[in-house]
């Protein structure tokens, strides 16, 4: 830092002398300024090679070796249900609902996946998808809620598995309703930041299951 501020010093020093103090200085003719050459930056990489054959600790074990890393991808087909979209556009017996439109649903639908997901796998005996319903079985309907401006918005899905990464999610239902309430054995996901609680109704009893 000082030899870059001291180069700098003696160029400015050179461009304020006239050519006969140039020629004072024993030169005997102008002094030409030189260009200081750059000096490029090359910035430094570290080359960190990850051993594939190191064992390592992981969550199941203190020494394992890591095979591979995978992603996978599942498509999700959101659907809205005639039911929903006269609610959102007309209202219904108490008037036209504030809270629920499109984009809001869609968006709490959007970050309510990754919930829904972990805990069909965390949460023994719930599960949030329908496959080959019978005519006269009552499907699995997941509410899903989230603090709003027009208070306890909730949102009723219905998911149903069409191939093994493809799922189809249908919006049956939604309202601001602080005291909303679940049907028996009903589960329910309320997202809160980056959280979430599972909640499920038993006998008109809502009890709180896990949370993430």
């Amino acid at each position: 830092m000082f030899s870059y501020s001291y180069c700098i010093t003696n160029v400015q020093n050179i461009d304020s002398m006239d050519s006969e103090e140039m020629e004072s200085r024993g030169t005997g003719e102008p002094f030409e300024k030189r260009k200081r050459k750059r000096i490029a930056y090359k910035p430094r990489v570290e080359n960190i090679l990850e051993d594939p054959l190191e064992l390592k600790p992981n969550k199941c074990s203190v020494k394992a070796r890591r095979v591979f890393v995978e992603e996978e991808n599942i498509t999700i087909e959101l659907w809205f249900d005639k039911h929903y979209l006269d609610r959102n556009q007309h209202g219904d017996e108490f008037g036209k609902r504030d809270g629920i439109d499109n984009d809001t649903v869609e968006d709490l639908v959007r970050r309510s996946l990754k919930h829904m997901i972990a805990y069909s796998t965390l949460v023994k005996g719930f599960t949030f998808l329908n496959r080959n319903i019978l005519p006269n079985e009552r499907p699995i309907r997941l509410v899903l809620q989230e603090q709003a401006d027009c208070g306890l918005l909730n949102v009723v899905i219905e998911a149903h598995f069409v191939e093994v990464d493809k799922y189809e999610i249908t919006v049956k239902t939604a309202m601001c309703k602080d005291n909303y309430q679940l049907s028996d054995n009903q589960y329910a996901i309320e997202l809160d930041g980056d959280g979430s609680i599972l909640r499920k109704s038993d006998v008109k009893t809502v009890r709180d299951v896990s949370n993430i």
